[in-house]
């Protein structure tokens, strides 16, 4: 199990990712392991720490309720799952993450392929200043630490259910010569805000509902932010199988964009950085 319910304010129970949990002090996790239950079932839990072997710390429960989904977990959730736990090492033992905005993306719909460029940086034709974006060539060296290749797909799955990745001080390489500590480019939308001189996030989130004409998508954790897609709405609808507005309702996204206060600033718009699809990518709930 990834999460649990811990007990120990019995009038406010809280819910711990494993990610979390396992960061808390040793006395901590001392004094609330035994009031730990399924998110599920509610039925007693218990904490593993990672042990020697390469095991990763985890929750689990030897009572779960036969029809519990966690005791019975979906192909789905366990590929899930493993996702997250890959990129949980990589936290752990990678000295840096590329982000492969050119991984491609199966469409649903006939057999045309993704229009990819894979030569063309995020940050290209673009000025910018930030002390989070360092220019420097990827490493190349054997002796240099390891260096790993993700997709949009795993990291936004890893935000959603609470890795360590979004708080972490990996580098990650947004092309071949700026990188970003992740604890500076992952921005939860609830955390959105106008950057120095318009620098580019990877802001990620869940969509709570469209516009009925589909060109505004609303974020769910913050009523204030809007995601305008006008400008690449076509594209956007038919690389991720979107016909009406209740299809992206409960979807995850992440995208490679600017925040951008409105005239009023009253509201903060998300822009995709050049209108290029391949900076976002979106999760329907129906495949979470």
């Amino acid at each position: 199990m990834l999460d649990a319910i811990c007990t120990f304010d019995e009038e406010n129970p809280k819910t711990y990712s494993i990610f979390e949990f396992k960061l808390l002090p040793e006395a901590e996790i001392d004094k609330l392991r035994y009031l730990l239950l399924c998110p599920v079932c509610k039925q007693k839990a218990y904490f593993r720490r990672a042990s020697k072997d390469g095991k990763q710390a985890c929750f689990g429960s030897r009572y779960h309720d036969l029809d519990c989904e966690e005791f019975n977990p979906s192909a789905r959730k366990t590929e899930e799952e493993k996702q997250i736990a890959e990129v949980e090492q990589i936290v752990l033992e990678a000295g840096s993450l590329v982000i492969d905005f050119s991984k491609k993306i199966p469409l649903n719909k006939g057999n045309q392929k993704p229009v990819l460029d894979a030569q063309k940086t995020p940050l290209e034709g673009r000025e910018y200043s930030t002390k989070d974006a360092v220019k420097k060539d990827l490493p190349v060296n054997e002796n240099e630490p390891k260096v790993s290749k993700q997709g949009l797909a795993k990291l936004l799955t890893s935000l959603l259910r609470g890795s360590s990745l979004a708080i972490s001080d990996l580098w990650i390489y947004t092309s071949e010569t700026h990188k970003w500590r992740a604890k500076n480019l992952f921005v939860n939308i609830a955390d959105a805000q106008p950057t120095e001189n318009g620098a580019p996030r990877m802001y990620w989130g869940t969509i709570s509902h469209a516009d009925k004409t589909l060109n505004w998508l609303n974020p769910a954790e913050d009523r204030s932010v809007g995601l305008p897609i006008s400008k690449y709405r076509e594209q956007l609808l038919e690389r991720f199988d979107i016909n009406t507005a209740s299809d992206v309702e409960g979807a995850g996204f992440i995208l490679f964009g600017k925040c951008v206060l409105s005239k009023d600033k009253k509201r903060k718009y998300i822009y995709l950085w050049g209108n290029d699809l391949q900076y976002i990518y979106l999760s329907k709930a129906a495949e979470a």
